[in-house]
């Protein structure tokens, strides 16, 4: 049977959950390894210049597609399942349809900030030197009317049985972004060429998702569809509303110095903000394989059993992310200068507040809020999360220039963790203070901290190529911890067994 000659209702055979999940990350991954790599790439292409229009079309393109998303690419997990071949055809389309519409509006706002809003940044910044030129944007109209309705295949492929369907699209838009970004910079094209490549990708894409949409509904009648968009529309803006709070406070210090400061300032603040991808990544994957049997624990009032999972886990994913983040704290210089060159070396105090910030994120706490059956709360933190920041960000910027919206972002997230416990505490009625093991995760950073202090000593000391200066630091790190750890029984065996088996599933 090929894949279009599907039966009328999805597939009744129980199928695996956790690989339907692991799916959905993988996509999710491979659909931002362009927004990881292309920056690394233009630093070594360009000029500063260059850089920061480039970096500027990335940023607000990613910002605005987030906030026109609303949810909808999301609500196709809920409105499909349970429905007819043809009434799940017929939702499908309609999403597709509603986001080229938005996909249309986000280019508007595109060609509207492209034209003015240099002339605007110039008109109230008090900055000296050149602003960073954002017109390239007005050539990257018609990339949302592809971009945004490709945003529903993963969602889609999981519910219609077709998850390899999600990876594959994930590696697709990866390989089209990156040639489009690198090819026209590698010919000796201005960033304009990129807008333009990048705008004939969104053709591509488009036919990705009619591909798709044929092979899963080749054989389903032409009806209406039964959910109406005031209905997507109803589901899908509250559904959507933490991502946007999210996305514009992931962005809001990247949006301070672009509209504060000049284009190298900006190009080296984005060399700084570059975060190590696999690192901030593990808290989250390990909470996502807790959640099912989390979410079973809350469902039988077992709510301390499923916390005190959590909070093992947290103390497991703190042996991982803390002494590898300081790593990259100890070796930022050497760092930045393989990443981005001499350069950008003033970059190297905004990496390390990024890796400090990284190395407090050891636990994914809004999935705990939502298997514990109160989603709502992670909207509220979200929102506090963007009031804190915005508090700290812009006085530090207004009192320490380019580095304060580095420092308000990583201090703006001590505050926002106590809100988030105070949730969890209120949704599961467990005591605040048995929520975060914070005892363990200052003790791992004691352990983690004596190696880091030798190896900043030994890197000051020696004068070596980078990368070999990075290598040097990291034996230095990670050696020391893995002794000091195990002497002071803060890793014991069951910890470097779980260790030992995310390396050895990391290399499967």
């Amino acid at each position: 049977m090929s894949e279009s000659d599907e039966p009328e209702n999805p597939p009744t055979k129980k199928r695996s959950v956790s690989k339907d999940a692991s799916v959905l990350v993988v996509g999710n991954v491979l659909a931002t390894i362009a927004d990881i790599l292309a920056p690394l790439l233009i630093f070594r292409l360009t000029g500063k210049d260059e850089v920061a229009s480039l970096s500027a079309l990335l940023l607000t393109y990613n910002t605005l597609a987030l906030l026109l998303l609303a949810g909808f690419h999301q609500s196709i997990t809920y409105f499909l399942p349970g429905r007819s071949l043809a009434e799940r055809a017929a939702v499908a389309r309609k999403v597709v349809r509603l986001l080229m519409v938005l996909g249309a509006v986000c280019g508007g706002l595109l060609f509207v900030v492209g034209k003015f809003g240099t002339s605007v940044i110039e008109a109230v910044g008090t900055f000296e030197g050149d602003a960073t030129d954002l017109s390239p944007l007005m050539f990257l109209v018609l990339f949302p009317v592809g971009d945004l309705p490709a945003r529903i295949l993963p969602n889609l492929a999981v519910v219609e049985g077709r998850p390899k369907v999600a990876a594959g699209y994930g590696v697709f838009r990866s390989l089209c972004i990156s040639v489009a970004t690198v090819l026209p910079l590698a010919l000796g094209f201005e960033p304009s060429a990129v807008a333009m490549c990048l705008s004939v990708v969104a053709f591509a894409q488009l036919g990705f998702v009619n591909v798709v949409l044929g092979r899963c509904y080749a054989a389903a009648e032409r009806i209406a569809s039964p959910v109406s968009t005031k209905e997507m529309v109803k589901f899908g803006v509250p559904l959507g509303a933490t991502d946007m709070v999210a996305s514009l406070n992931n962005r809001f210090d990247q949006l301070l110095i672009l509209t504060n400061f000049p284009d190298a300032i900006f190009a080296a603040y984005r060399a700084g903000s570059y975060q190590i991808p696999v690192i901030t990544r593990v808290p989250y994957l390990v909470t996502t394989a807790l959640a099912p049997s989390m979410v079973e624990a809350f469902r039988e009032g077992r709510a301390r059993d499923a916390l005190n999972d959590w909070r093992h886990a947290i103390g497991k994913v703190s042996l991982i992310v803390v002494p590898s983040t300081l790593v990259f704290f100890v070796g930022a210089e050497p760092m930045v200068r393989i990443v981005a060159t001499d350069a950008y070396l003033e970059a190297v105090p905004v990496f390390r507040w990024y890796t400090l910030l990284s190395m407090m994120r050891v636990a994914a706490f809004g999935t705990v809020i939502v298997a514990a059956g109160h989603p709502k709360y992670v909207l509220h933190a979200a929102v506090v999360s963007f009031g804190f920041n915005v508090l700290l960000s812009v006085p530090l910027m207004l009192g320490l220039g380019f580095i304060g919206p580095a420092m308000g972002t990583t201090l703006a997230f001590i505050p926002i963790v106590a809100f988030y416990i105070s949730k969890i505490a209120k949704a599961t009625g467990i005591p605040y203070r048995d929520i975060f093991p914070l005892g363990r995760y200052l003790r791992v950073v004691a352990v983690a901290s004596v190696g880091a202090a030798i190896a900043w000593i030994v890197a000051d000391a020696v004068d070596v190529p980078a990368i070999v200066e990075l290598l040097l630091i990291a034996v230095i790190v990670l050696g020391c911890f893995a002794g000091l750890a195990t002497a002071t029984k803060t890793m014991v065996a069951e910890d470097w067994a779980f260790i030992t088996a995310k390396l050895r599933r990391r290399k499967a």
